[in-house]
């Protein structure tokens, strides 16, 4: 048997579709291919990927998401985690669950704890974030995947996780089974609106924008339930710096124009959704609003977390 690193991804084999082509996956000795002869190898640091010349994405690259990492673990969105988590509570232990934009991985991970015989999956575009997410092993599959093409046959997925990052429902819908369920994470009005102010008049846009994103999903799906969620935490100074590096607010400003001492506590306020599809997949194909979300440039970047 392979390494556990690979064997876990050689497992999933079944469940995958090629990404150049739509066939169906075969598990190798170190790599998974599909039927006509594409072959993507299987990382020995733990994951697969299955978009192999990736270009890197500005902005999203191994800091960014290592900051994020200490803060999810230093607690400062641990009520967010903590009621996605609870929204995973009616599945059966035996699902399969991807996290769509899974970044770091902090949601994912909570994932397979909560359903340890599941099988869990992280997709995410950026090569350094699954980098990141998958150091130290664990049980979760990590994939470098475009949700725009998500490497997944169809009704093969019972529930989806898409946390402060653009979502794909055209292709949400492919791959969910039927009264598969989404868990959506949005940003809502007061969401680091510290880190806001602190920057000022170094942003275009001090005040916050939703882009329609609910309204949005709301045309895709039927929402079974909204949750809001606020934390107001005390800022570390050991971690206003990561505070600042893991937000995309903070792209366009110059870190040491920042007053960080200033910054001593940050609000995360998010939205739960939990949704279903409720029409049948064959007759909506092709819907009359774009399956990808507004407000966004690539298949599901940038992250708004």
């Amino acid at each position: 048997m392979a390494r556990p690193g690979v064997q876990k991804h050689l497992d999933i084999a079944e469940l995958l579709r090629c990404p150049l082509c739509g066939a169906n996956m075969h598990a190798r000795q170190s790599s998974v291919a599909c039927e006509r002869g594409h072959d993507f190898a299987i990382s020995a640091k733990g994951f697969l990927n299955l978009i192999p010349h990736q270009k890197p994405l500005k902005g999203y690259d191994e800091t960014f998401f290592a900051s994020r990492q200490r803060i999810m673990e230093h607690g400062y969105y641990r009520e967010v985690h903590q009621a996605v988590a609870a929204s995973l509570n009616e599945l059966a232990n035996t699902a399969t669950v991807i996290d769509a934009g899974c970044g770091e991985g902090s949601y994912a991970k909570d994932a397979a704890r909560a359903l340890p015989h599941s099988t869990v999956l992280g997709l995410d575009i950026a090569k350094d974030a699954i980098r990141v997410a998958a150091r130290g092993g664990g049980p979760v599959r990590w994939l470098v995947a475009d949700l725009a093409n998500i490497p997944l046959s169809d009704s093969t997925v019972d529930a989806i996780l898409n946390v402060f990052t653009p979502a794909n429902y055209d292709e949400f819908k492919r791959v969910l089974k039927p009264g598969g369920m989404l868990v959506k994470v949005i940003p809502a009005p007061r969401h680091m609106h510290e880190l806001r102010e602190l920057a000022g008049e170094q942003l275009s846009e001090t005040d916050f924008v939703d882009h329609g994103v609910s309204e949005h999903l709301m045309r895709h799906m039927n929402v079974v339930s909204r949750t809001r969620v606020t934390q107001t935490s005390p800022v570390q100074p050991e971690d206003a710096l990561d505070l600042v590096r893991m937000s995309p607010v903070a792209f366009s400003i110059e870190e040491h124009a920042l007053d960080l001492d200033s910054l001593t506590h940050i609000t995360v306020d998010a939205e739960i959704i939990c949704a279903q599809f409720t029409f049948h997949r064959d007759c909506c194909a092709k819907s009359l609003v774009p399956g990808q979300e507004p407000g966004t440039r690539r298949s599901h970047n940038p992250k708004s977390r």
